[in-house]
């Protein structure tokens, strides 16, 4: 896997209006605080330990993350991102389109927003090209991880609402919802703080929650796919979501015309190859325009409904 030089020199790139236009707020370095900029209240780089000390051994692996604070004192309702497998960071350093997307706009909503980076912090940039059993950085065991440092991270923070806290993510950054979000007792929804309130999930790999019959989601879970998709076929997703014991929690929504990646801004459909996962190793990506703009409307109902009421 290719190391990481992304993290060192990151840009935050960020829509200014609810259109896919982007601009850049500033020039932001991994070692210290964010600047100002108009329209955003307040943006830190923090750090904080995963939950990874049972893997390394020793240490908790230090992750870095992207902290966008709402206007008002708090405490608000929060969300943790999680990336898909090319990383938050785009070739250009800056952070993806996609993610600035959806952070800024859930800013803008009312609620506080973690960006985390597995991949930096382990010297990492990508792992679409490289196979599973190859991979470091993994959906089901350090990102999963990840996650939980995330969640206790900010239930450290006191402008956040300790039990109001809800979690996204896409493709790779999925699957590890899936797996972070249905760990029952075994994570921190068997501890008495609780787990996460609510979790969206864009075109994951649900095979593995779908070969464990025991799975099911620690609460409302809204599923996002495209019917299309020959990256992560819809198939697997679309049984887990009817099984007995999910279907009661689980809102799925399958876009018959979308293909992977339906929700990024103004990025044309185009074919990848040598992805690993891909059946045959190709797979279309790109937007969708009436997928993105119905999931953006879902997703902005179900965190509001599920994070404030």
């Amino acid at each position: 896997m290719k190391a990481s030089a992304r993290g060192r020199a990151a840009v935050l790139g960020a829509a200014l209006c609810a259109g896919v236009g982007l601009t850049v707020l500033g020039q932001l370095a991994l070692a210290g605080p964010a600047q100002a900029a108009v329209g955003v209240h307040a943006e830190e780089i923090v750090r904080f330990p995963s939950a990874d000390g049972d893997l390394t051994g020793g240490a908790p692996t230090m992750l870095s993350g992207r902290l966008l604070r709402p206007a008002g004192n708090g405490p608000h309702p929060a969300v943790v991102m999680l990336h898909g497998c090319g990383g938050l960071y785009a070739r250009s350093g800056r952070v993806s389109p996609r993610h600035v997307w959806w952070a800024t706009h859930l800013q803008r909503q009312g609620f506080e927003v973690l960006m985390v980076d597995s991949f930096g912090p382990r010297d990492v940039e990508e792992v679409c090209t490289t196979a599973l059993k190859d991979r470091t950085v993994r959906a089901t065991r350090e990102r999963m991880r990840d996650a939980w440092g995330a969640l206790a991270f900010l239930r450290k923070r006191p402008e956040v609402d300790h039990e109001r806290i809800g979690l996204i993510g896409w493709s790779q950054g999925a699957s590890t919802v899936l797996a972070a979000y249905g760990a029952g007792e075994d994570g921190p929804a068997g501890t008495e703080e609780g787990g996460f309130r609510a979790a969206v999930a864009f075109y994951p790999g649900c095979r593995a929650p779908l070969s464990n019959e025991d799975w099911q989601p620690d609460g409302p879970l809204m599923l996002l796919v495209g019917g299309k998709d020959d990256w992560t076929p819809p198939q697997a997703c679309i049984e887990l979501a009817g099984r007995d014991g999910v279907k009661d929690k689980v809102d799925l929504v399958v876009y018959p015309d979308a293909y992977h990646g339906f929700d990024a801004p103004d990025a044309p459909v185009r074919k990848r190859q040598d992805l690993a996962t891909a059946p045959g190793g190709t797979a279309h990506v790109g937007t969708n325009e009436d997928a993105r703009s119905d999931a953006i409307r879902r997703v902005m109902e179900f965190f509001k409904e599920k994070l404030r009421g």
